[in-house]
């Protein structure tokens, strides 16, 4: 009895259904058309969306754990968040400078203001890393951007249809990597972006296979499954995609 007890204890911690009621469906609409507009106005812009998401995903993330009786400062964490992605615009060097930086901020910060660290490096560290190698993606090739924006968008897509209808914890996540491979499909067959044929299979299987770890990820920084935030649940799709994928793009090109 208690073996059996253990899996459902740890589905109902780690796992994310969507919910049908809200206006879920129009703001991820809206969250796609103001991504695009980022891609086509540059790296800058791209890095100043995707610091804002990951600061208020970090801020939502600590208020949480703060509602658990955990002492942590939103802010800190937000400011955290938002300077990789920033300083990501930099390039690679950036980027880990402004990992380190971050770290720094929220492990001094923490002492100073008697903030719990291990709250704030929970909250803030891995959404600014994803926001951060998006951003590196944008600076290696835009155009591979809006490939990876079109496939984690189509996995959501997928993911949000089924998942908030099914029954299972599992129907969601395996109508997004469909979705994804649909749209991998055309990608290969018309070569968007800088992939050839057989890259554009590569990189999008690499979508499909490892979109479904974000939302897990994204309930372990949180309290529970159902206090992670809404702005974290917008990068979390993002969290093992980007920077795995940002390693490969810079080798392939």
């Amino acid at each position: 009895m208690s073996g059996s007890r253990a899996p459902s204890s740890l589905i109902r911690r780690f796992a994310y259904v969507p919910k049908p009621d809200g206006p879920h469906a129009r703001l991820g609409l809206l969250w796609f058309i103001v991504a695009c507009a980022a891609c086509a106005l540059g790296t800058l812009s791209v890095a100043v969306l995707f610091s804002a998401v990951a600061a208020v995903a970090a801020m939502q993330t600590v208020r949480a754990w703060s509602g658990t009786g955990r002492r942590a400062a939103p802010v800190l964490g937000g400011v955290a968040a938002a300077v990789v992605p920033i300083t990501a615009v930099a390039g690679p060097i950036g980027f880990i400078a402004g990992i380190v930086a971050a770290s720094a901020l929220l492990i001094i910060g923490g002492v100073v203001f008697r903030s719990n660290v291990a709250v704030g490096l929970r909250s803030a560290i891995l959404p600014a890393i994803a926001a951060g190698s998006v951003v590196l993606i944008g600076r290696t090739d835009m155009g591979a951007l809006v490939v990876l924006l079109v496939l984690v968008s189509a996995y959501e897509v997928g993911d949000y249809l089924m998942g908030s209808e099914a029954n299972s914890v599992f129907e969601g996540p395996l109508s997004g990597i469909a979705a994804v491979l649909v749209v991998t499909f055309a990608e290969a067959v018309f070569q968007f972006g800088p992939f050839d044929s057989r890259a554009g299979w590569v990189f999008g299987g690499l979508v499909a296979v490892l979109a479904p770890l974000g939302a897990p990820l994204a309930s372990a920084l949180a309290p529970s499954s159902a206090l992670a935030g809404p702005a974290l649940r917008r990068l979390d799709v993002w969290f093992v995609v980007a920077p795995l994928w940002g390693l490969m793009l810079a080798n392939y090109l």
